[in-house]
């Protein structure tokens, strides 16, 4: 029988070298999925959230009347008309009904009855 060698497998200083540096791989690795997890879901929000001032924008302008309040689905738009030179405007703020998140300003021209 032949006696084991010294220099035979991994001494117990590579072993923690190793152990130390893949736990620092797998941190970073882990912070970076997390990060780009919370990113998707603020991309998601934020596609959300102008999908429904697009969509609410839309019905305003084609609904007959100029002002006033409309809420659909967690978002609130208020309109108020106003007049800039001769040019009739309606300022039209969309936010949620929550009041998370920062509110869409945008000034819409008013369609004259005819």
């Amino acid at each position: 029988m032949t006696e084991p060698s010294p220099e035979d497998g991994f001494s117990i200083l590579e072993m923690i070298v190793a152990m130390t540096i893949l736990a620092l791989v797998l941190g970073i690795a882990s912070q970076s999925i997390v990060l780009a997890s919370r990113s998707i879901a603020i991309a998601k929000a934020q596609i959300e959230a102008a999908r429904a001032a697009r969509l609410m924008l839309a019905n305003y302008e084609a609904a007959p009347n100029g002002s006033g309040e409309r809420v659909q689905s967690g978002w609130r738009l208020q309109a108020r008309p106003i007049t800039v030179s001769k040019a009739k405007m309606a300022a039209v703020v969309i936010a949620r009904t929550n009041g998370a998140g920062q509110p869409f300003l945008t000034f819409v021209p008013v369609k004259e009855p005819q």
